[in-house]
């Protein structure tokens, strides 16, 4: 078996998972970055995605997160985001409904529009859906 580092997930409103893994999966701003146990100190922001954590050789977790950031040091691996949810307490149709209402929003582009926030929206209705769909 794979050596196991702690890994800690808060968000403001609530601490989401607190244990430990052999490895994680995690959406950056390059893209995804795997970390395993004795992983070189580093702290980067997240964005948007899938998060998965393999907590032995036979149990993966998948999460949909939103942005915030991570560190790593000392085999721990802490991450502060502002929205995570595990993928079996999704609802998918209402992942899908938020989906279909930031699409519109951004197609119309009209004015007042928030651009950057609902291409956010967008971005965290579709992890929602691709975790949900990992479970």
């Amino acid at each position: 078996m794979s050596k196991a580092f702690k890994i800690t997930i808060v968000t403001a409103e609530q601490q989401v998972y607190d244990g430990e893994a052999v490895s994680v999966i995690l959406p950056g701003l390059s893209g995804y970055l795997g970390v395993l146990a004795n992983h070189a100190p580093l702290v980067t922001a997240l964005v948007p995605g899938v998060l998965t954590i393999r907590t032995d050789d036979s149990n993966t977790e998948y999460l949909a997160i939103g942005t915030g950031f991570v560190e790593i040091a000392n085999n721990a691996m802490s991450i502060m985001c502002d929205s995570c949810e595990k993928a079996v307490d999704i609802d998918v149709n209402r992942a899908e409904g938020a989906r279909d209402r930031a699409a519109k929003r951004l197609a119309d582009n009209g004015s007042g529009l928030d651009k950057p926030r609902a291409q956010m929206s967008l971005d965290r209705a579709r992890a929602r859906i691709q975790a949900n769909l990992m479970k």
